[in-house]
């Protein structure tokens, strides 16, 4: 646990580690989740075919692989390079990454970098603590925030680290890519199976007694298989979605029991949502951030300050809570919420 620096008799400090025995209920409700995709799957297949070693290896690999790298590949996407103390910035992120960590009660201190994007936002990752690394990009300077604030982005950052959020996550891929697997076997298996795919069904034959399928029975095929592929997929997108949810409220709330002051995070939220509200991006930026949002402090994508508008009919209710499901973080309202809930009262928020 990170050093107190509330007590423990503190209203305050009962109502964060309420929220964080919240958040791991929600990440052990997703294990659960997955792991009940997987045994459904194996209980309608029955398991009755063998995996394709090659295929199925190299899948399981995939997020194995990214999370050991996780690290090089978010320096690499974002262009980061270490901080310089020569430059006054940096000196200042330096500083406030020294002084969270003094209060993280991590062992090892993660080398802090800095990205080229004017976009205001941090992150850490990173397998394990020994080879974490915590990031800021260049915008983080430019929203105004003050020393209190970004030292709660930080918290926030460590203590991604600290609780081995890019393991969850990573590990969670792993039952996703499981389950992905035996669908995969078990419906091929399924939909050749029915009458219309069998050997004489549905086929010409070009004089000689070869078969020939017809273009019809191909493109049915292909259709079912895509409809139960895209329905498997998005099962195993929300559960992952509500886990990585989960993870960031985690996250607000161990930083919060770091710094003692949830109120700043909400501070900083506010600012960083109002910049990028502002400055969303475009183009082959957007397309980064879709790789790299569930890693940063705030989405600069989806994230705005105003609640979403209130659906006024069943097709918008549906609409809006398919959206919920595929956002990474909480929505800035809840997540301030949630910070004042911590804190015990209602948090003095900028106005920009």
């Amino acid at each position: 646990m990170a050093n107190k620096i509330i007590s423990s008799d503190d209203p305050k400090f009962k109502q964060i580690r309420r929220r964080i025995l919240e958040t791991w209920a929600k990440t052990i409700v997703g294990y659960l989740a997955m792991g009940g995709l997987v045994l459904a799957a194996l209980a309608a297949f029955h398991f009755s075919y063998h995996l394709q070693l090659g295929f199925g290896l190299f899948w399981f690999l995939v997020p194995v692989l990214s999370w050991w790298f996780s690290a090089k590949v978010a320096l690499a996407m974002t262009k980061s390079t270490p901080a310089d103390p020569a430059n006054p910035e940096h000196k200042r992120l330096l500083e406030i990454v020294d002084r969270v960590y003094a209060k993280s009660g991590l062992k090892y201190k993660p080398p802090v970098f800095i990205s080229d994007n004017p976009l205001p936002n941090a992150f850490a990752t990173g397998p394990i603590h020994s080879k974490a690394v915590v990031a800021a990009t260049k915008g983080l300077f430019l929203c105004g925030m003050t020393d209190d604030e970004i030292e709660a982005v930080f918290a926030h950052e460590l203590s991604h680290v600290k609780n081995y959020d890019v393991a969850i996550n990573s590990m969670l891929s792993v039952i996703s890519m499981i389950f992905f697997m035996i669908t995969d076997q078990g419906v091929n298996i399924l939909v050749k199976g029915l009458r219309i795919f069998n050997k004489g069904f549905g086929v010409n034959y070009n004089g000689v007694g070869r078969p020939k399928p017809k273009f019809f029975t191909g493109i049915l095929e292909y259709l079912i298989m895509y409809a139960i592929f895209q329905v498997t997929g998005q099962m195993t997108k929300v559960v992952q979605m509500f886990v990585m949810r989960s993870r960031e409220s985690a996250a607000d709330a161990t930083g919060a029991l770091m710094t003692g002051k949830p109120c700043d995070l909400a501070s900083a939220l506010v600012k960083l949502v109002a910049y990028v509200e502002s400055h969303r991006p475009v183009g082959r930026e957007r397309e980064l951030y879709r790789a790299i949002r569930p890693i940063m402090t705030i989405d600069p994508i989806f994230d705005a300050r105003a609640e979403a508008p209130k659906p006024k009919n069943l097709w918008q209710r549906l609409v809006a809570f398919y959206r919920f499901l595929q956002l990474t973080h909480p929505t800035t309202p809840d997540r301030i919420r949630e910070l004042e809930r911590m804190n015990g009262a209602a948090c003095t928020l900028p106005q920009v």
